[in-house]
């Protein structure tokens, strides 16, 4: 290399144009035109690079059996490609008949299955019917028969016998 070494094409960068095989910029070119030190090791490097190609295939082994890569079966098979949109139509196909099943098949869609619908008890639980009742109302028959004698009026005594004040209880 000369002294100006400021205008050459940096080493790292003749490497990159051997080795990678990319393509010189016009401007490199035009340097490359100008310059024998930049020329000569870009001519260097090639001649090193195919006398290394020539050597590796003299000193590598023969294969012990040809190998053969597999061919791409998509080019043989184009129905491979449409695979994805019939299982898409095959799909919308699906909905389509489930919603017109479930919308337009009516109350009874599928004859001799029970109609679908709450389920109903088959027996009758009596404590739940005393729960029910209970919760309908909570007072006994004979709490209900004291205040249907009432007509509708309850004294305060009545309502004390029932409900204990609480500034009168003992406990508190």
């Amino acid at each position: 290399m000369s002294t100006d070494a400021v205008h050459h094409i940096p080493e790292n960068r003749i490497i990159q144009i051997v080795a990678d095989g990319t393509g010189l910029t016009p401007e490199e070119n035009a340097h490359l035109e100008g310059c024998g030190s930049c020329r000569n090791m870009l001519t260097a490097l090639e001649g090193d690079l195919d006398r290394l190609r020539r050597q590796a295939a003299q000193v590598a082994p023969a294969p012990e059996r040809r190998f053969v890569l597999p061919v791409d079966q998509s080019e043989h098979h184009p129905w491979r490609r449409w695979r994805l949109g019939w299982a898409a139509l095959g799909t919308a196909i699906s909905v389509a008949l489930l919603v017109l099943f479930f919308r337009v098949g009516g109350e009874n869609r599928l004859p001799g299955l029970p109609p679908t619908g709450p389920t109903v008890a088959a027996w009758v639980d009596p404590e739940m019917e005393e729960v029910n009742r209970l919760a309908e109302n909570a007072l006994p028959e004979a709490y209900l028969a004291l205040s249907e004698s009432l007509e509708g009026g309850y004294d305060e005594e009545f309502i004390d016998f029932l409900i204990s004040p609480l500034d009168s209880d003992p406990v508190s």
